[in-house]
């Protein structure tokens, strides 16, 4: 995908891992605040064995889980590749979520209250000078940067939670990648469950 024509709003499809079908994304670009991971993705809560044709049943659609950052444009072009579907802009695309921040030593800290200080990083590359509660955080997600493949696991994890579906059936947990993103979602209430004047702002900010 082209650097300089890209449409911020977009909506790609994407396959999922172990054929669990088609999902959908809309990316938003910020690389005029920051350049390194300044593009962010937010899934659909659809998931779909046969591919849609019109991109605007999407519209009414809630999000699976909160924007994750990308280092940068998924790539459109060759094997296992985003498909462009279309474009839409809607009145909340300008609108940045927080995400929470601290140091890791660990990414497999069982524990997340046990790590800090957490701070709010807010409109992409504004770190809070206040620290914060893991409690007043936890529903955020992290800056940790999530390439491609990374969103798919993420999304074919969220969307067997949401279902009640027994994740360590699809995917081995041993595998250190998939050790990793689950770790990090089970952290994370699942999203329509998260009130709405609470997500992608922390607590108390």
């Amino acid at each position: 995908m082209s650097k300089t024509d890209f449409i911020s709003g977009t909506i790609l499809e994407f396959k999922l891992p172990n054929q669990l079908g088609y999902s959908y994304c809309k990316i938003l670009d910020f690389r005029y605040i920051r350049s390194f991971d300044g593009v962010l993705v937010k899934v659909f809560d659809h998931i779909v064995k046969n591919p849609i044709e019109d991109v605007n049943i999407l519209r009414e659609k809630d999000w699976l889980f909160g924007a994750r950052r990308m280092q940068s444009l998924p790539g459109t072009r060759g094997k296992g590749a985003w498909k462009i579907k279309g474009v839409f802009i809607s009145k909340d695309d300008d609108m940045i979520p927080d995400f929470k921040y601290s140091i890791k030593y660990s990414p497999f800290e069982q524990d997340s209250s046990k790590l800090g200080p957490w701070h709010v990083i807010s409109d992409i590359d504004k770190m809070s000078e206040k620290t914060f509660a893991y409690k007043a955080v936890s529903h955020l997600e992290d800056t940790i940067v999530s390439p491609r493949p990374a969103i798919e696991i993420r999304t074919a994890m969220e969307y067997l939670r949401l279902n009640n579906i027994e994740i360590k059936d699809h995917f081995d947990l041993e595998v250190t990648v998939n050790k990793l993103i689950y770790a990090q979602m089970v952290k994370i209430p699942i999203y329509k469950t998260i009130p709405l004047n609470l997500r992608g702002k922390a607590i108390g900010e």
